[in-house]
């Protein structure tokens, strides 16, 4: 159960929204769980609900009603598992009384929690980590805190300090976008923050700060003009030291307000350059050593390097040769990590074409996070073509492997395996049974006759599959490797996108290899999900340019070797020769299987 408090309040049992009584039952909860695990004395609960003036004589006797309201709310929640050891639960307890719930499922409490991370490591200086972490607080709010009560009249000043954290968290959020160099991205959320709240300081530096870095200077000194007159006409005071500072800054166009390498600075030695990634042997002449030319090149790609780099004084070094999809493994075991943390669900579609080496990356990311048995489960399944299998086969995979069922097991044992599975899961009969019911068409064909095919059929037996997985998910880790899932059936696709989109706790890890097919089918797949990601393979003969700016980086003094590739060249300048130099820079994470180096030098 999720109680959320961060917009309209809502209360969700298992996907399922629970209707709540009317205002004084809601306000009631509300405020119960403003002050989770804490006893509120009754007195107090009572000036919550009714001004001290406006109390009725029947205050006490309202109050016990909503009270018994919310109590059979809780109550009908888990009537069909049982109690559950620590479920919410309503107490009374002098002088008054207790909402005991876990704080993890309070969306407020998950905003102070996640929002004290990424506070931690902005601290660090980890800006990415700290923009993820303050980005996932912050979408946790659909609203104002409490709308439906705020709308009715309510003013807790609980309320308004939740709502002031609400705005040192954006605050914080845009030091480290700013920070990671994404100044263009967070300014229509600045602009309309400062639209909002002129008279905060801080964010109206952000603001200055990112105008200035996007390259208007006007704007920028317009902005904090702006703050100066809204400051000195509503309090009579001038902007504070460090907001003067920054204009000063701006004015003699401090080059301490750029980020670092973040554009080549006047009467640098170094330029633009053009990458090829070519396979190879290091060259130790870039630390000092003798060279080796081009050997250990391949044949048809030597000599245009070689013509290229002599008639354009570059430098040529090859690198030890290493695998495509390295990038994206690393960010599938940093995402996998991640969703283990946090308890919450998610989704990683890896798209390409055939021949991209989308399903070599879910056997190797699924090795590795099968070689950790005490981090995560590991389960695979794949969707069979048209015309062979069912389009329930790859759940059933799933299904089976978590049970321990193999492929040769008859029907009556698979069902018995089954049953204690299910019923260690859900002790319940009222939900083990039906649950067992469906699940035996996934795994016993003869239960039934056959697998279902008729929708409605489906439908049901992957719904119980999903609660069955979720469930599963909350006692252990899971990860599920799902390839060729552009194949799949409808009603499949839907199940798989919505248990990444789950209200429920769990570490569940759904990573899903698919053809461009699915978005043929799905224009919109994964399209603004908190909890779903896409990665895009490219070909890995594609060869990609991009713009190089940190010399610096390429073999540091001492190391001997060449961390990755290559031979370069003056941008414009490509490489002839069959081999491909693609035009512009690379985006951020859009690198694909093919390969670049972002540090070398030309003369």
């Amino acid at each position: 159960m999720h109680f959320r408090l961060l917009g309209p309040m809502q209360l969700v049992d298992h996907g399922r929204t629970v209707g709540l009584g009317g205002m004084k039952q809601r306000a009631t909860l509300g405020f119960l769980l403003l002050r989770a695990n804490k006893v509120v004395a009754t007195s107090h609960l009572l000036n919550a609900l009714w001004s001290v003036d406006g109390t009725p004589t029947t205050a006490r006797k309202i109050l016990q009603n909503a009270v018994h309201g919310l109590r059979g709310v809780l109550s009908s929640t888990v009537s069909a598992q049982g109690p559950v050891p620590g479920e919410a639960a309503l107490l009374t307890q002098p002088p008054g009384y207790m909402m005991r719930v876990d704080p993890e499922q309070v969306d407020l409490y998950l905003f102070h929690q996640w929002a004290g991370q990424g506070r931690e490591q902005l601290a660090r200086g980890a800006a990415d980590a700290a923009s993820v972490l303050l980005g996932d607080a912050l979408a946790l709010w659909r609203g104002p805190a409490l709308a439906d009560l705020v709308e009715a009249g309510i003013r807790w000043p609980e309320l308004a300090a939740v709502q002031s954290a609400r705005l040192d968290v954006m605050e914080d959020y845009f030091d480290a976008q700013l920070a990671c160099g994404r100044h263009q991205a967070i300014l229509p959320e600045l602009e309309e923050m400062v639209r909002a709240d002129p008279l905060r300081e801080r964010c109206c530096g952000q603001l200055v700060l990112a105008l200035y870095r996007c390259g208007r200077q006007a704007d920028a000194l317009n902005a904090y003009s702006g703050v100066r007159a809204a400051l000195v006409e509503n309090l009579g005071l001038e902007p504070g030291r460090g907001l003067q500072r920054l204009q000063q800054a701006i004015l003699v166009q401090d080059p301490t307000l750029s980020l670092a390498g973040a554009e080549p600075r006047a009467g640098s030695d170094h330029r633009r350059m053009g990458v090829v990634p070519v396979r190879g042997r290091t060259v130790p002449a870039l630390t000092g050593g003798p060279g080796h030319g081009f050997d250990g090149f391949p044949d048809s790609t030597a000599q245009p390097v070689g013509e290229q780099v002599e008639r354009t004084g570059g430098t040529a070094a090859a690198t030890e040769d290493s695998e495509s999809g390295v990038y994206e493994l690393d960010f599938l075991r940093g995402l996998v990590k991640r969703t283990r943390h946090r308890s919450v669900p998610h989704l990683v579609t890896v798209l390409g074409q055939g021949g991209t080496g989308k399903s070599r990356l879910l056997r190797d990311f699924g090795s590795w996070a099968g070689a950790r048995p005490g981090e995560q489960r590991v389960l695979g399944g794949r969707v069979s073509p048209a015309g062979s299998g069912t389009p329930l086969d790859a759940p059933a995979q799933i299904l089976a492997a978590y049970c321990g069922i193999g492929s040769g097991t008859d029907g009556a044992t698979a069902r018995a395996v089954l049953a204690r599975t299910v019923r260690r899961l859900f002790p319940s009969e009222l939900t083990s049974e039906p649950l067992l019911s469906r699940l035996c068409r996934l795994l016993v064909a003869d239960s039934v006759g056959s697998r279902p095919a008729e929708e409605p059929h489906l439908a049901r037996v992957l719904g119980a599959w999903a609660r069955f997985i979720q469930e599963a998910a909350k006692h252990e880790p899971l990860v599920l490797c799902v390839d060729d899932l552009h194949r799949a059936d409808d009603l499949v696709l839907d199940t798989f996108e919505e248990i990444a989109e789950a209200p429920t706790p769990g570490a569940l890890f759904v990573v899903a290899a698919a053809g461009p097919e699915l978005l043929v089918r799905r224009p919109n797949w994964a399209g603004g999900k908190r909890h779903v990601t896409t990665v895009t393979l490219d070909r890995p003969g594609r060869v990609i340019r991009e713009q190089l700016l940190e010399p610096d980086r390429l073999g540091r003094a001492g190391s001997g070797r060449v961390p990755r590739l290559a031979a370069i060249a003056p941008a414009g300048q490509g490489f002839s020769g069959g081999t491909e130099a693609a035009t512009g820079p690379v985006p951020r994470g859009a690198r694909g299987a093919a390969h670049t180096e972002r540090a070398v030098t030309s003369r």
